[in-house]
């Protein structure tokens, strides 16, 4: 087909939502950096998630709803049925995932001829046993209804799609120049939004409220620290188990040093503000967020669930969740004396971390498919 500005290529994007989460923000990270006059980018969504549709809309993409899965799993079928009977403006769906749970709009694509039908895997483990039972089994049936394969990482790949299954990884990528923006007078401004001084230590964590994000070690951790040393934890994000969290940090009596930063848009520069981040996840693919931190330089402490492969720069060190929060606490202040120096931004740009890299990489991709005779 002819690629114009009057007829870009529309690629649609199928996700649970369009929150802040992970997955979300390195697709809205390629639209960003797309050229939009050739690939254009709407969104099919089966949740109330809607934080980045007014970004959507400006940049020129469609948002489209159907009924949450599973908990209205006949009409999910049935509206996403539906929708691919109305719509036959699209040659590419996009299919994002942590596991191969639902893989209900690769059957209909390839019912109603969409030629390419991408599924891209975000994660390394299922979330529950159900979860893992219904991927195994599905992992038997996509190769018959997925004819791309994407992984963020060569383990989520694996896990998503077998020891021997062919796949191409995109990594979850950063627009570098937004991290060497910070300024001394956003410093200020934080300092007096959030009452803290060069005395009070800032502790971030940037991710939902799930389980996965293991927020009760990472507030067990921080209660241990702040016995010791004057020091705040910032939270940033929304989800289920907030209520969970703000229970546990009442019962330490650290309602005053906690501070819910909610859904921002300001990461890049709340990077630059903290003075090291805490990430005790239970399992991940490759996390966005460990990147971010260090195109920030900001210290980060993972925990050893996390692949390897986010540890590009000296600013990230690894331990165990065996470890108790008492020697979490302790090993924060020894990293926080750690004496660091890198060209994190050069490093990570080496590393194809760059998200014009990446976005570059995906329009010739989706050029390459919309001109195949893939069915």
């Amino acid at each position: 087909m002819a690629v114009t500005e009057k007829n870009p290529i529309r690629v649609l994007h199928i996700i649970n939502g369009i929150g802040t989460g992970g997955a979300e923000k390195d697709i809205m990270s390629w639209y960003r950096s797309m050229d939009t006059r050739q690939i254009q980018f709407d969104f099919l969504i089966r949740s109330d998630q809607r934080y980045y549709e007014p970004q959507i809309n400006q940049l020129g993409g469609k948002v489209y709803q159907v009924s949450p899965f599973p908990k209205k799993i006949i009409k999910n079928i049935k509206d996403t049925e539906r929708f691919f009977k109305t719509h036959k403006e699209y040659q590419i769906i996009h299919v994002h995932g942590n596991t191969l749970l639902y893989i209900i709009p690769l059957i209909l694509a390839k019912k109603y001829k969409i030629k390419c039908r991408i599924m891209h895997i975000h994660s390394t483990k299922a979330y529950s046993p159900l979860s893992a039972l219904c991927h195994y089994f599905n992992r038997l049936l996509v190769n018959r209804y997925a004819t791309e394969k994407i992984a963020c990482s060569r383990q989520a790949g694996i896990f998503g799609f077998g020891q021997n299954s062919k796949f191409i990884i995109v990594k979850n990528g950063v627009n570098l120049p937004e991290y060497c923006n910070f300024t001394k007078e956003k410093k200020e401004m934080y300092e007096r939004e959030f009452r803290t001084n060069a005395n009070i230590i800032k502790i971030g964590h940037v991710g939902k409220f799930l389980p996965v994000k293991n927020h009760k070690f990472l507030i067990d951790v921080f209660y241990e620290f702040h016995k010791k040393h004057p020091s705040k934890l910032f939270l940033v994000g929304m989800g289920p188990k907030r209520s969970e969290i703000e229970k546990r940090i009442q019962r330490y009596g650290l309602e005053k040093d906690v501070i819910f930063l909610g859904e921002r848009s300001d990461v890049p520069c709340l990077l630059h503000y903290f003075d090291i981040m805490l990430f005790p996840s239970l399992y991940e693919g490759v996390p966005l967020v460990p990147i971010e931190a260090q195109a920030a330089s900001l210290r980060a402490i993972i925990s050893d669930c996390i692949t390897d492969e986010v540890c590009i720069t000296p600013y990230i060190k690894k331990l165990s969740l065996r470890q108790s929060p008492a020697v979490w606490a302790r090993e924060t202040k020894r990293f926080l004396k750690k004496d660091i120096k890198a060209d994190t931004i050069e490093v990570l740009r080496q590393h194809g971390y760059d998200i014009t890299d990446i976005a570059l990489f995906l329009r010739e991709f989706y050029i390459k498919m919309a001109s195949s005779g893939i069915r």
